[in-house]
């Protein structure tokens, strides 16, 4: 058993349980426009490469709190749809057009703006951090988007994870197909106790027991009925439920070919098709005659175009009406903006800042790829270049050898920083989209997080790297050289880093991003200083050697190693053969530059490509 509840956390209970919110939508409508393949064109005989595909068609709906609707429909129905539709996610363009009121309580327009204060949404691929347990997870996710804290913090969380029957699961890393975690429906429990750990008016699940058993999915089912019996509105989209789960089931709205033919109690729909001529068959799953018998496909014949006509004709006769007047006799309190602000508070930018760089950190340690990849980005770059590099003092080609010292050695930091940071940040990027989605932070206060957290790897690295091979490869012995040494080294890191977060936000995709990097690493390569001349370059290509932090960190190094250096009589010959012009101090701020307008760049793609969340 768990403490009981603190006053703050009953007042909260109390107040959803007080306030009933009620979500209806009407003439509801959804068109996209869509492009005809070739062989389509022709088989339609159509005169227009493109047309608009109505996904939604006109229809009025509502689920009160204390109800949970599932929405059913056979593949291409409109489920989730209209499921995105009710937490406004959908793309609304000139080539999307949604059309339509969705109010809370009749009085307060649906927004994304304003999703986060009284909505949350489950998505159907439980998108989690492996990295962390179950109880980290849902504490995270009630640090960022309540404003509980101390003890009343602790009990809110512990009060989730019994209520999903996680107790003997909250230590256990959420894990993945590398980590071994939770089960699959330990998983999915998970993902909706960080919802639920919020204290939500309303419950958006996507197909929340795909995937599972039928014992699983009716646990699954029995807690979002539970959860609205408690005094939430719960609306989830389900594919093909077992019998046994359908009579679970409180309200249903099953869809076909984006018109909804029935709404209202589940366990009252197999007599109203019953009397429109749809008999479910003796001992046959509901669910299952539904699905099979109410499928209609894109090309429709004569007989489809029939048997939706008679299931129209059915609910505008039978149905329609009822819902419409159910809906205007539920009269709840009126929904305003003040009213969301305190009855959900949210936890302000300075906590969300520490609570992600917590979260980030834990991530960073806990993460194999990224500790196993940085370390070994310390190993090999220091034995390999001592190996090839060994005490290039007594080489008879110095100049030489130590030029190309420097060149790969950015290379090698550049290029090994890049590759760990796009796949560490792609890996990260899935849970940012449906947080972000849900408003459980800001777009700055993730990023700085990040930014942040990535600021001791630019030190630790350069300098243990620094420490092997700038001695063991024979560069002078100088302090104040060693520290610009090091010191270029580390902004090179943090060039890198720049850049893997630019191409991170850029790409969705850790394949796509890594071949990108290649690409572009490619000039920033050739145009490094040292595989090609740069006074030999075509006046209209040589510009790009300014955009590689490669040539200025090889100059950096270079300038360091030979200048105001008695060893060496005339260093400026050097300098000029291979067009090293910059100086040592302008190489040293551009490479700064570099970092700090990546890392700008960053941000603006960031926010840029932020899709919403289908």
């Amino acid at each position: 058993m768990i403490a009981p509840i603190s006053g703050e956390l009953r007042n909260i209970k109390e107040d959803v349980i007080k306030h009933p919110m009620k979500l209806s939508w009407t003439d509801l409508s959804y068109t996209v426009k869509a492009q005809y393949s070739k062989k389509a064109m022709e088989a339609q005989g159509a005169t227009q490469k493109t047309y608009e595909k109505v996904l939604l068609k006109k229809q009025h709906g509502y689920v009160n709190s204390g109800e949970a609707l599932f929405i059913m429909g056979s593949s291409g129905a409109g489920k989730t749809t209209l499921l995105n539709a009710l937490c406004d996610r959908l793309q609304k363009t000139k080539n999307y057009k949604l059309e339509g009121d969705i109010l809370l309580n009749n009085s307060h327009p649906v927004s994304q703006k304003d999703f986060g204060k009284y909505g949350v949404y489950v998505m159907q691929d439980d998108v989690l951090f492996p990295t962390l347990t179950c109880e980290e997870a849902i504490k995270f996710s009630a640090q960022l988007r309540t404003n509980l804290q101390g003890q009343d913090l602790k009990l809110k969380v512990n009060e989730t994870i019994e209520a999903l029957n996680l107790i003997h699961s909250k230590k256990t890393l959420i894990g993945d197909k590398i980590m071994k975690g939770l089960r699959p429906g330990e998983r999915k429990r998970t993902a909706i106790a960080i919802e639920l750990v919020t204290d939500p008016d309303i419950i958006f699940l996507d197909e929340p027991t795909s995937g599972l058993d039928s014992f699983t999915a009716n646990k699954i089912v029995k807690l979002l009925v539970d959860q609205a019996k408690a005094g939430k509105t719960v609306v989830a989209t389900i594919h093909q439920p077992s019998s046994s789960t359908y009579s679970l089931f409180d309200r249903l709205l099953l869809l076909m070919d984006g018109y909804p033919i029935y709404q209202g109690k589940a366990q009252e729909a197999g007599q109203y098709f019953d009397k429109i001529g749809f008999k479910i068959p003796k001992f046959a799953n509901p669910a299952d005659y539904y699905l099979k018998e109410f499928f209609i496909p894109f090309n429709k014949t004569k007989k489809d175009e029939q048997k939706l006509e008679t299931l129209l004709d059915g609910y505008q006769s039978h149905i329609a009406g009822k819902i419409l007047g159910e809906d205007k006799a539920i009269e709840n309190f009126e929904v305003t903006d003040q009213y969301l602000k305190e009855a959900h508070p949210h936890a302000g930018m300075v906590t969300e800042f520490m609570v992600l760089t917590r979260r980030t950190g834990l991530n960073l340690i806990r993460n194999p790829n990224s500790t196993t990849m940085r370390a070994l980005m310390i190993i090999v770059t220091s034995i390999l270049m001592s190996l090839v590099f060994w005490d290039l003092s007594d080489s008879n080609n110095e100049v030489q050898n130590k030029t190309g010292f420097c060149f790969f050695l950015g290379v090698n930091m550049i290029m090994s920083t890049l590759q760990s940071i796009i796949v560490i940040f792609i890996m990260e990027r899935p849970v940012f989209l449906r947080e972000y989605a849900s408003k459980s932070y800001g777009l700055w206060s993730y990023y700085t997080s990040k930014s942040v957290l990535e600021i001791p790897f630019q030190f630790i690295t350069p300098v243990l790297i620094s420490c092997v091979v700038y001695f063991t490869c024979g560069m002078t012995v100088d302090f104040g050289k060693f520290c610009i040494f090091t010191l270029t080294l580390m902004l090179a890191v943090l060039a890198a880093t720049s850049i893997g977060f630019f191409i991170g936000c850029i790409f969705t995709d850790a394949s796509t991003a890594t071949q990108a990097s290649m690409i572009i690493m490619l000039p920033f390569i050739v145009f490094g200083g040292y595989m090609v001349n740069l006074n030999d370059v075509y006046p209209w290509l040589s510009w790009l050697q300014y955009t590689s932090p490669i040539r200025f960190v090889t100059e950096a190094l270079v300038r360091n190693e030979f200048e105001n250096n008695d060893d060496y009589s005339n260093p400026q010959e050097i300098f000029d053969k291979y067009d090293y012009n910059v100086g040592l101090g302008w190489s040293i701020l551009i490479i700064l530059l570099i970092g700090i307008i990546y890392r700008g760049l960053a941000y603006i793609a960031l926010k840029l490509t932020i899709s919403k969340v289908q």
